[in-house]
């Protein structure tokens, strides 16, 4: 790990906020935009992402490369980012409408629990 005064601003974990970027983790998107609104979006563009146990560390673009040859298919990247700052915007998450995580997630979160 480098010390702070080597580290670039990718090396910092930034905060959960609009906008996305390419290089977050998929899940971050859990973060900042309402469950409900999200599965639905995830599910009209054929992408399996919510509650995926790999969205934890895997970034909008490396999930793009990953599942190009898989059986959802290639989607963009960075046109699902954009779609989804947009959405974000309009459907900011809620409490109310959280959703669980599914079994992987839970599991994932007990064995690396998040740093904050």
């Amino acid at each position: 790990m480098a010390d702070s005064s080597t580290q670039t601003p990718d090396d910092i974990e930034r905060k959960p906020s609009l906008p996305l970027k390419l290089t977050d983790p998929i899940a971050l998107a859990e973060n900042l935009i309402d469950h409900e609104e999200l599965r639905k979006f995830y599910k009209t563009h054929g992408v399996h992402c919510f509650g995926c146990g790999a969205a934890e560390a895997e970034t909008f673009a490396e999930g793009a490369e990953v599942h190009a040859g898989g059986p959802f298919g290639k989607f963009d990247a960075q046109k699902l980012v954009d779609e989804l700052n947009n959405l974000g915007k309009t459907h900011p998450y809620r409490d109310e409408t959280k959703i669980e995580l599914t079994l992987t997630r839970q599991i994932m979160e007990w064995l690396f629990p998040s740093k904050e």
